[in-house]
């Protein structure tokens, strides 16, 4: 049985720089959420989730017969997260060209639980719950930039129809009539450093964060 079924799903995902090797800033990025808040708990045992991370690392080819085909480094990895009760999520993490690395959470969408695969829905008043998860998210990784929406990644900003990976994922190729929080996403959170946001309507700047986003939800 997978972990999460059924939809939509809520993802909430952002992009780191690889300036380290893949497995030394996975191994961060798990180690920064065992002592995250929210509470984060996996769903693995140790040698599982090394595997994981080994999985990462070394990748594979599109066609293991072609050395020169597509070289996929990403793997998921299934946990739970602590929002408005223990829900169960998936945590991807896929290098989506050579100097970024997208890291995915998703959660099961739907207003209604679904007991017979134990996961608990999202109502709209809970949304802002998953608002202020990107939030934490962003004050814990210096992120690039992350998004929130149903069955749309921050992957969802580029100008590109190419598949992942690909170097027409970088940040000079973000498509800014994307970046609209009513047709696409309900949140954007981008880091000044990476990307300015500058001169997009609503956007609201705290230092090096710069938001986009609905101030509330109505029921």
């Amino acid at each position: 049985m997978t972990w999460l079924q059924g939809g939509p799903f809520l993802e909430i995902s952002f992009l780191l720089i690889l300036d380290l090797d893949r497995q030394s800033l996975a191994d961060n990025i798990l180690t920064a959420l065992k002592s995250f808040k929210p509470t984060v708990d996996f769903a693995t045992t140790e040698t599982e989730l090394k595997e994981k991370i080994s999985e990462f690392e070394i990748g594979y080819l599109e066609d293991d017969k072609d050395p020169t085909s597509k070289d996929y480094h990403q793997t998921q990895i299934p946990i739970y997260v602590d929002i408005d009760g223990k829900r169960k999520s998936i945590l991807s993490l896929r290098q989506v060209s050579n100097k970024l690395i997208a890291v995915d959470f998703w959660f099961f969408g739907s207003e209604l639980d679904a007991p017979e695969w134990n996961q608990q829905g999202i109502t709209i008043d809970q949304l802002p719950f998953f608002q202020d998860f990107l939030n934490m998210l962003f004050d814990k990784f210096d992120f690039v930039i992350g998004t929130m929406g149903y069955e749309v990644s921050v992957t969802d900003l580029f100008d590109t129809n190419e598949t992942w990976p690909n170097e027409k994922y970088n940040l000079d190729n973000i498509n800014k009539q994307s970046l609209q929080v009513d047709n696409y996403f309900s949140l954007i959170i981008a880091n000044k450093k990476y990307v300015d946001l500058h001169g997009t309507n609503g956007v609201f700047t705290t230092g090096q964060k710069q938001t986009l986003g609905k101030e509330k939800y109505s029921t």
